[in-house]
């Protein structure tokens, strides 16, 4: 999965320092992100000394790994075209071919959007700022603190009679097909979420559940946990038609090569193959 970062190694100790030359700087403007060609179709994270000195000067801190830091510049308006560097979108960096590079930027960019819809105190309106001591932004006039938020959802790999159940969301194209999953609700375990997710999008009753493991996941920005499970009585899909489109059982030997393996859902069908198929 695209955290996978080993032997690498991440920290998210905040502290605040100044940037240094070397210093990785990230830049987002919406959906995309400031990269340097390396290559055919390839790309690297820019370092602080190419680009433009008023960014560095507003540079926040965010994470380290390794011995390289990583810094955020939240206001692409003071970037515009710098030579050497180019505007893509964040979905590049699912191409990249260093892991690094993919897990820095698209951490980086579930900052920047918790920072761009925080602006604000939702409580009074006033002006936020971030917060000196932890990561977080705080009102100066309610004393309002939000961190960033992660969403707890499930994603769970439906087993009946050794196949695989896969559905293809209503948003996705034809034959386009993943696992179930969905948000956790409000007074919900985990356990409740599989079962209710599963029964409103397919109209099946599933038992043994089981936690596999978990991933984060910045595109939504989302802890995705990832549980087996088993039908109970009836194994007739009926797709919701709302967020499933269509939906179908499928045998080991049927499951399509990963096309990637930076997300739980690839991960999950895979180790289904596996157990099936002793692979």
């Amino acid at each position: 999965m695209f955290q996978d970062i080993a032997p690498h190694r991440f920290s998210n100790v905040f502290f605040k320092d100044a940037i240094h030359p070397e210093d990785v700087l990230l830049c987002y403007n919406g959906s995309h992100v400031l990269l340097q060609p390396v290559g055919e179709g390839d790309y690297a994270l820019p370092r602080a000394c190419q680009l433009p000195q008023q960014a560095a000067m507003e540079a926040i801190y965010l994470f380290s790994v390794d011995k390289t830091r990583y810094f955020g510049f939240w206001h692409p308006h003071g970037v515009g075209d710098v030579p050497g560097l180019c505007w893509q979108s964040t979905q590049v960096l699912r191409t990249v071919k260093d892991q690094v590079t993919l897990f820095a930027g698209m951490e980086g960019w579930h900052l920047y959007r918790w920072f761009r819809v925080n602006q604000f105190c939702g409580r009074c309106g006033k002006p936020m700022e971030l917060k000196g001591d932890e990561r977080a932004v705080i009102c100066s006039a309610c004393g309002n603190v939000v961190y960033p938020r992660i969403n707890p959802a499930i994603i769970v790999a439906v087993e009946n009679e050794g196949k695989l159940l896969l559905a293809r969301n209503a948003s996705s194209p034809p034959g386009r097909y993943g696992l179930i999953a969905g948000f956790v609700e409000f007074g919900e375990s985990l356990e409740d979420t599989v079962r209710r997710e599963v029964r409103e999008e397919v109209g099946l009753k599933v038992t043994d559940v089981q936690y596999y493991n978990s991933q984060p996941w910045p595109f939504s920005e989302s802890m995705m946990l990832g549980f087996f499970a088993r039908v109970e009585g009836d194994a007739q899909l009926h797709p919701d038609k709302k967020e499933i489109a269509e939906a179908k059982w499928v045998s080991p030997e049927e499951l399509p090569p990963p096309v990637s393996r930076i997300s739980i859902a690839q991960e999950l069908m895979q180790e289904f193959k596996r157990r099936k198929m002793g692979e």
